[in-house]
């Protein structure tokens, strides 16, 4: 079995979305060079054009940033320290423009809706397939009425650990309904907005992955996708690779096995290798055409020690064999299994 780090879970979904601060976590309480900070921004932000629609900047929707829980923060601050007046911080807010949100309004961690979601859920993480097919028919309707909490998180991540791949498929379409997130154009076009965030950048690749496993513009947002794969930021392309394993096509197959080959990080490595395994989104078949080059690569000379062993670690759990460094015993398999 893989490490903990490699399986679906808090490293495989960021631990909370891009519309809600984590429950609980106090707002930002800003200094005096915050408050002048924040007028500066809230000015500057008025007067900047807004990018075009075939602009390389992307405009960031989001609702909890800290730089927005500052920038309010310091208004209200100032408001109440009186050096400024109401009308001011009217306009000042007005000047900052809108935000992009996925909810109108928080749904009650306690409601109906949450109740019953994390009651499916419940029986979903037991394995239960009843509970997968009912999640996949009614989970869309979640949106907007239910939302991450620690309960939901603990039952979800344990769904997607399932060795069962369609109960892994309704945690994805729940994970999706409790981001706040439709599965549809309209909320592909809010988690691309996410993606120009850096903050935001994990959680939105991630997203982009799950989107496409359910059918959402799959084959798009896997070139999306597979355009990070390539960022000088070791965490993005690792983010990169986890969400490349959720899309889960064929044609991922030989972009997972470059980035296990290929890439100069060793978490990268990890991250592809395990894909390829064990985590992921992909089939038995999948994962036996990614065996082949495996096995080849067994006694290759150019694969460092650690991509040797993670290499016999994952033909291990795709085979359910035990051959260790034998490389003619795991041709003998591969040869007779494929």
């Amino acid at each position: 079995m893989w490490p903990t780090i490699c399986h679906m879970s808090d490293s495989w979904k960021p631990e909370f979305s891009a519309s809600q601060p984590q429950p609980g976590t106090p707002l930002p309480q800003p200094t005096d060079e915050d408050v002048v900070r924040a007028l500066v921004e809230i000015q500057s932000a008025s007067s900047a054009p807004m990018p075009s629609a075939d602009s390389p900047i992307h405009v960031v929707a989001e609702q909890s940033s800290q730089k927005w829980l500052v920038i309010a923060a310091a208004l209200a601050m100032i408001a109440a320290a009186g050096y400024i007046g109401k009308q001011q911080v009217a306009q000042l807010a007005k000047l900052a423009g809108p935000k992009v949100t996925r909810r109108a309004s928080t749904p009650m961690p306690d409601g109906p809706a949450q109740l019953a979601a994390e009651q499916l859920l419940q029986r979903l993480a037991t394995g239960d397939a009843n509970a997968a097919g009912e999640v996949l028919e009614h989970a869309s309707g979640w949106t907007g009425k239910t939302q991450r909490t620690p309960k939901s998180e603990q039952l979800v991540s344990a769904a997607l650990n399932s060795p069962d791949l369609h109960i892994r498929e309704a945690a994805l379409q729940a994970e999706i309904a409790l981001d706040g997130v439709t599965s549809d154009e309209a909320g592909l076009a809010y988690v691309k907005g996410v993606l120009g965030n850096p903050q935001m950048r994990a959680w939105a690749l991630w997203m982009l992955g799950a989107l496409a496993n359910r059918g959402v513009d799959t084959d798009h947002n896997a070139k999306i996708i597979e355009a990070y794969l390539a960022d000088p930021d070791v965490s993005v392309r690792t983010a990169s690779v986890d969400a490349l394993g959720l899309v889960a096509t064929d044609e991922t197959v030989p972009m997972m096995l470059d980035r296990f080959r290929n890439d100069p990080s060793p978490v990268v490595q990890e991250r592809a290798a395990c894909s390829i395994a064990q985590s992921g989104m992909y089939t038995p078949a999948q994962r036996m055409t990614a065996a082949r080059s495996l096995v080849d690569w067994l006694d290759d000379s150019l694969v460092s020690p650690q991509q040797h062993a993670w290499t016999v670690q994952a033909l291990g759990d795709i085979s359910g064999q035990h051959f260790g460094n034998d490389v003619a015993a795991w041709r003998r398999w591969y040869e007779g299994a494929r």
